[in-house]
């Protein structure tokens, strides 16, 4: 073998070791990368459904048009139709089967269960402005826990389980049939 064989085999050794030294930290960058895109989109995912379940609500008069604060009873029908759209993007979806997210699926639609609770608020104008001394006004507030969990990265032992929480508030309107 000759100097020149010799220098070609080590060079080849030499990005051998690098290219095993360095590959475990290109994987986990791969899985962080992968999984935060993940999070992200679920996260996006969740905060439309909320929003439009709110709006949803807000819309239907689901109540009286009164500011009395608490929960919305969850046995009226357009409570659990408002449920179904925020965990399946559709307002006769199937929670169990069709959730938009990996970590929400629910086979009753109990706050439990789904995570979502479904409020009404008031808010009113006090203080001094061109609001002060208006009548409150009745808001629906829709919250969300949804769990998330990274799957690529519990490969490499990383990535804690963590909770996506989003809340989106419409005030209760009522829209008018128009003749």
């Amino acid at each position: 073998m000759s100097a020149r064989d010799n220098e070609l085999q080590s060079c080849r050794g030499t990005a051998s070791v690098e290219f095993a030294l360095s590959l475990p930290l290109l994987l986990v960058l791969f899985a962080v990368i992968v999984d935060g895109g993940r999070m992200l989109a679920d996260y996006h995912a969740v905060t439309k459904s909320v929003r439009d379940a709110a709006r949803f609500l807000a819309h239907s008069q689901v109540e009286p048009q009164s500011c009395v604060p608490g929960s919305l009873d969850r046995g009226q029908a357009l409570v659990a139709d408002a449920i179904r759209l925020a965990m399946t993007g559709r307002v006769g979806g199937d929670p169990a089967a069709e959730g938009l997210v990996a970590g929400w699926a629910a086979s009753d639609l109990s706050e439990a269960s789904t995570g979502i609770a479904l409020v009404r608020e008031c808010c009113s104008a006090s203080g001094t402005g061109p609001y002060a001394g208006r009548t409150a006004v009745a808001s629906i507030v829709v919250r969300a826990r949804v769990p998330f969990s990274f799957a690529l990265s519990r490969v490499f032992g990383m990535g804690p389980n963590l909770t996506l929480s989003v809340s989106h508030r419409a005030a209760a309107t009522r829209l008018e049939a128009s003749a």
